[in-house]
């Protein structure tokens, strides 16, 4: 069985140091800038050198993270970065933005590139265009089942390409690279494609029933926790993972402490060491899930229901979204005088000195305090440690929780490169050969010598006690796996002439892979002319596109005056929606159609979508232009916001693709997509540039639903058509923030998207000057709650150039 790579997070310099000496393969770190996690310590150009030193010389890898969106004025930037990162070392860059990779893989070939999950590579569909991006490595979606996974590992394996799957850490409960919910929340200024998320999937939120704009007196139907999903492990798929091929077992976490990252990096390294070895016993697995448990957890317990491939109930992480610790026992007795506390034990690993408990009623914590002295008798243990007047407020039956313990990798546990050695003599000179024996390294060698010594009436030393002393390695990144003597001859030499030999060795081996990091780099940029787009523009330089968001709400005809409209195609196929699509053709005989898909979904979808087309083919025929989707194929006439098109390059990248429409992203401001305008040249373009005018945008796309929880058979969207989500301004009070966001289900798919205010509304102005720059332009305005009169109010006047700011009333939602 193929051993995959472990890959390890590194927040700071002491992290990537407990991430190596745990047993990390590879880790991944971000620099100052451009990464996803902008709140970590992150790196300077300084550490990184100290870093990919420390790294290389214990045989691990570096991969740096790029994995956020660029901006046009940031681009150049980031490629230098980048290209300087290269030359120093790193292995490989992990990268969301495909403006920057298609800048990479055509002028830098010679930089590895991993597509980040932030990507969003959810199809089987994508492998070409992954190959042709120049991707290395795919880091797959955490939302895929195992077959799907395996699925993709073999075709992804095809076209050379490695496949890198999420196995331990915090899950978000939107797809990776299609959450705008800390970008458009309160202040805005937390976007999570922009490395910055607020996380607020961790507040509490209500539910009422009704849409967003009646729901102030609708009735709650939840309140909680409704979006914060329980940290995933991978430990019962472990094996499953590696026997499918998987190339790469990708640990989260570079907001964590070094403690966390020893404790995680050490648990699955011996798992994945057990496995290979076939000693992988329950009695180990059990172990190992506890220590994770102990080092954190949300809720007291991990979830796997996506890799398993059965939602559940108990994906949600309860109403502590904290660290939760292990259930260890029940207080059985308290004694404030003698100052303990009597515990009944559940698990067969007791606390130690120092571990920290937590004392709980039900979910409210009473007590948390370090363990002083433990005395355990069978399925007792007697503890000291708490206050007295601490100790007062306890009583029988309340739960105690672990929730630490020390992890210390033990000295020869420590990950260092493995080296083979030669002994040997040359005339009157002794020479020690040392070389790399596998990794990245593997046959980087070394040698040294040293003359024969006069030891007067000493002994040579015997080959035994020689061995012995070469083998000290000590403080160095380097472990012998065998040392052979070459030829019978005498060694004439003291032991301080060996220690000296071996000491210059491992010094001149060091010296030689810190060289070979960087053998072969080359600065060179492969081109300096960027390709042009011979594509014919579209006729008309400026539409309009209607996208209903939800067809359950629609009241009235469907036809508003657009040029394009645009339906859902988990929802075109529910009974009678069709012939309301035959009555908007057969009233505007201009008029197009297009599906809109999810901006990531399940395979088992593919029917639902495929369905779709064939029912909106069969009867818009030549009126139907196709999907608007994330993902390019052969159906794909339009990339809506989800595929990210943030700077010129991405752009110019996508309308390559033979696209007819591309959505920028609604994170640009108006001046950002103005800038972006006066950029491009119209030979840039085939497609046109759609920017939004008006209505509600996708917060957030998920394959959970807070509203039924992946509960079975549910059909609670069925009974609450209409629902809203509303945050609470604390955890106790009845108070809630402006913002309300529309929760649309998709019944069947279990499914669900949340549809809030756009903070970016394209001007009139940006639109014009856009259009007299010869861009083609099509403005969209997504309809939710708006009754047939006022949708066609706000498609008449975005239809009119000559609008000014008095109409902007009209796009804001």
């Amino acid at each position: 069985m193929k051993k995959p790579e472990l890959l390890a997070p590194a927040g700071s310099m002491s992290t990537l140091k407990a991430a190596v000496d745990a047993g990390a393969d590879a880790v991944y770190l971000g620099l100052n800038q451009y990464n996803a996690r902008m709140h970590a310590d992150n790196f300077t150009w300084e550490t990184l050198r100290e870093a990919l030193d420390y790294a290389h010389l214990r045989n691990s890898k570096v991969y740096i993270t790029l994995n956020t969106l660029i901006d046009d004025d940031e681009m150049m930037d980031a490629v230098e970065l980048a290209l300087h990162a290269y030359m120093m070392g790193a292995d490989a860059f992990l990268v969301q933005d495909k403006g920057l990779a298609s800048y990479l893989a055509e002028y830098l070939p010679q930089i590895p590139l991993h597509a980040s999950t932030q990507m969003n590579v959810f199809s089987l569909t994508q492998s070409e265009e992954m190959k042709k991006l120049g991707m290395e490595r795919v880091v797959l979606p955490r939302e895929l089942s195992m077959d799907e996974i395996r699925a993709r590992a073999e075709l992804f394996h095809e076209n050379d390409i490695e496949v890198e799957v999420f196995v331990h850490g915090a899950m978000c409960v939107c797809y990776s690279g299609l959450c705008l919910f800390s970008a458009m929340n309160k202040s805005g200024s937390r976007s999570g494609n922009r490395g910055s998320c607020a996380q607020p999937c961790r507040q509490s939120y209500q539910i009422f029933d009704g849409n967003r704009e009646i729901s102030v007196s609708g009735k709650a139907i939840r309140t909680g926790k409704l979006l914060s999903p329980k940290d995933q492990s991978a430990l019962p798929y472990l094996r499953e993972l590696m026997s499918i091929g998987v190339d790469s077992l990708k640990i989260e976490g570079r907001m964590r402490d070094e403690q966390y990252v020893t404790a995680v990096v050490s648990a699955y390294r011996k798992m994945i060491d057990a496995i290979c070895a076939d000693r992988d016993s329950k009695e180990v697995l059990e172990e190992v899930k506890n220590d994770l448990l102990i080092t954190f957890n949300r809720g007291g317990d991990f979830t796997t229901q996506y890799m398993q491939g059965k939602k559940g109930p108990d994906y949600l992480s309860g109403e502590y979204v904290g660290k939760y610790g292990l259930f260890w026992g029940d207080v059985i007795s308290v004694n404030a005088k003698a100052g303990t506390i009597s515990v009944r034990s559940f698990l067969p690993d007791p606390p130690e000195k120092g571990d920290f408990l937590s004392i709980r009623d039900k979910e409210e914590e009473i007590a948390s305090f370090p363990v002083g002295k433990i005395e355990v008798e069978r399925d007792a243990a007697v503890v000291k440690g708490l206050h007295p007047d601490a100790i007062a407020k306890l009583s029988r039956g309340m739960s105690v929780y672990r929730m630490s313990k020390k992890i210390e990798i033990p000295k020869d546990k420590i990950r260092r490169t493995p080296i083979n050695g030669v002994f040997r003599k040359d005339g009157d000179m002794y020479e020690f050969f040392v070389e790399v024996s596998e990794g990245a390294f593997a046959k980087v060698s070394a040698s040294c010598k040293t003359e024969a010594q006069d030891l007067g009436d000493s002994e040579p030393l015997s080959w035994e006690r020689t061995e012995e002393q070469l083998r000290k390695t000590g403080q160095t990144p380097f472990t012998f796996l065998k040392i052979e003597k070459e030829g019978d001859f005498p060694i004439h030499l003291r032991i301080s002439n060996i220690n000296a030999l071996r000491r210059d060795a491992m010094a001149f081996l060091a010296e030689a892979i810190l060289e070979k990091q960087t053998e072969g780099r080359k600065r060179d940029f492969s081109s300096n002319e960027e390709p042009q787009n011979t594509s014919v523009k579209p006729e008309k330089a400026q539409i309009v596109i209607a996208d209903y968001i939800d067809m359950g709400r629609i009241t009235g005809g469907y036809d508003c005056g657009a040029d394009l409209y645009v339906f859902s195609a988990l929802q075109i196929t529910r009974s009678g929606r069709i012939r309301y699509i035959d009555e908007l053709l057969s009233i505007e005989p201009d008029a197009k159609v297009a599906l809109r898909v999810p901006g990531a979904y399940k395979d088992d979808m593919l029917e639902v979508i495929s369905k779709a087309y064939d029912l909106m083919k069969s009867h818009a025929g030549k009126r139907f232009v196709g999907f608007f989707g994330t993902n390019i194929d052969e159906k794909t006439v339009g990339l809506t916001a989800g595929a990210n098109i943030y700077n010129r390059f991405t752009v110019r990248y996508a309308s390559a693709k033979a696209l007819d429409y591309l959505y920028l992203s609604y994170e640009l401001t108006d001046d950002q997509v103005r800038k972006l305008a006066v950029s491009l040249s119209s030979d840039d373009l085939s497609s046109y540039l759609c920017v939004h005018r008006y209505g509600p945008i996708e917060w957030m796309q998920s394959e959970f639903c807070p509203l039924g929880r992946h509960q079975a058979h549910c059909s609670i969207c069925r009974d609450h058509p209409e629902v809203s989500l509303c945050e609470k301004t604390s955890e106790k009070s009845d108070m809630h923030h402006d913002d309300r966001l529309d929760i649309v289900c998709y019944p069947g798919a279990c499914r669900a998207d949340l549809f809030g205010n756009a903070r970016n509304i394209i001007s009139a102005e940006t639109v014009s000057e856009m259009v007299m720059m010869g861009i083609p332009t099509a403005s969209v305005v997504r309809f939710m709650n708006e009754d047939q009169e006022e949708r066609r109010m706000v498609v008449d006047s975005l239809s009119d150039m000559d609008i000014d700011d008095e109409g902007e009333e009209w796009y804001e939602y």
